[in-house]
């Protein structure tokens, strides 16, 4: 089966299905797009099952998505987009999870369409974008080979973690550049890695997403056996360097999954909504001051998780939608956000789970697919503790954080005297 097969097919599922789609405004504003996620969240929760069977997001539900813009958040405003911020796309993508992950997972990889668009050239982009209604999704790991020939290349590759790949209009992936044998170098000074929009009647979709967690993703592994022709101008340096000069969602590539976020802050909230149920159900007779004080640490763990990821999400807006440079601290602890959110679910999860006690066991308690959801969005490499270490390393060699108020390092190695 291929990817296009895949998406023709839903597409013809869809007669008769408007009447289930609530009322959404015209796609005319950040504030449009943010009431449409708002206006949707019943549908979500009412196609969450079969997202959860059928591992993808439903046919219902992805023209639902489509129609209320939450995958044209990012597309920029030189190309009549809404450019939102990365503070009103991480919101819309929490609020989403707060019901669904899968949902939310679908909408947040997805949304990475304008960040790939805006790469393109005019020609380039009109040819794979003649409406912005064109979601886009992309997988970067491993690598596929890309031969250099005249006009462009022969891509070959497989490519894991396609989140979102069956309802996508486009799908990208990523190459090493061969000219010949050998590797060609890029500005980076290592092996150029290109972004390639791949061509998708040479793509095959291989229906492997059968996991634990965040099952509606629709993240299976797609092929490219025969070395298929790709123009040069379809494709993006993966490794850019930043560029003041972009359009601000553009000026990093690493800006392009910020929202992602935005998973672990919802999936952390429902499980404390959950569990607020669970204990308030017992009775007020059981409500001891540990089980008061257990509750509290969940409730605050993620009170401040949404709290320092809005902040991270508003210094960064600050930064890119003005004429200050992101500097490789604040890139880094941009990147950080999502293994902080990560940190935060975890202790979420513990909490939770042990004031549940034992009833997400069954299959039936509406607390075990959060929690497996928990664990799928937590094996992502964007919560890995390891983006910490790097924002330390960032810090350091510059001197100290450079925005957001904090103590820079010198001080606090002052404080950290003074204690001593």
């Amino acid at each position: 089966m291929t990817i296009t097969d895949t998406a023709a097919g839903q597409d013809s599922t869809l007669a008769g299905t408007n009447t289930l789609i609530p009322e959404l405004l015209p796609l005319d504003s950040a504030d449009a797009v943010a009431t449409n996620a708002r206006r949707l969240l019943g549908l979500v929760a009412d196609e969450a099952d079969e997202m959860e069977q059928i591992a993808r997001l439903t046919p219902r539900l992805a023209t639902a998505f489509r129609r209320a813009g939450l995958f044209q958040m990012a597309f920029p405003a030189f190309r009549g987009g809404l450019e939102m911020s990365l503070r009103r796309q991480l919101d819309v993508v929490a609020d989403v999870a707060t019901v669904d992950a899968s949902a939310a997972w679908n909408v947040a990889v997805l949304n990475a369409t304008g960040f790939y668009a805006a790469r393109l050239d005019d020609e380039a982009y009109a040819e794979l974008y003649p409406t912005r209604d064109m979601p886009t999704s992309g997988s970067f790991h491993p690598r596929g080979r890309a031969q250099l020939v005249p006009g462009g290349y022969l891509v070959s590759g497989r490519w894991d973690w396609g989140s979102g790949s069956y309802t996508a209009e486009h799908v990208i992936g990523s190459a090493n550049v061969f000219d010949g044998d050998q590797p060609v170098i890029g500005p980076s000074g290592t092996q150029l890695h290109l972004g390639i929009w791949l061509p998708r009647e040479a793509v095959t979709a291989s229906d492997n997403w059968q996991v634990l967690g965040v099952r509606g993703s629709g993240s299976t592994s797609y092929v490219i056996t025969e070395p298929a022709f790709v123009p040069a101008s379809h494709s993006f340096d993966r490794d850019a360097r930043y560029d003041q000069t972009k359009d601000p969602l553009n000026r990093s590539v690493h800006l392009s999954h910020f929202a992602l976020t935005g998973v672990a802050l919802g999936v952390a909230r429902h499980l404390v909504e959950i569990t607020a149920d669970i204990i308030s159900a017992r009775g007020v007779a059981h409500l001891d001051a540990a089980m008061l004080q257990r509750f509290g640490e969940a409730v605050t763990e993620v009170d401040f998780a949404y709290a320092g990821s809005r902040t991270v999400a508003d210094i960064t807006d600050d930064i890119i939608f003005s004429d200050n440079v992101l500097t490789p601290a604040a890139q880094a602890r941009m990147t950080a956000v999502n293994a902080f959110a990560g940190l935060a679910l975890r202790r979420v999860v513990d909490i939770t789970t042990d004031l549940a006690r034992a009833g997400f066991i069954r299959d039936v308690d509406p607390m075990q697919r959060v929690l497996r959801d928990a664990y799928g969005a937590l094996s992502h490499a964007g919560t890995r503790r390891d983006h910490l270490g790097a924002l330390a390393r960032a810090g350091l060699s510059s001197g100290g954080v450079d925005t957001s108020g904090a103590a820079p390092v010198e001080r606090a190695r002052e404080l950290f005297a003074e204690r001593a």
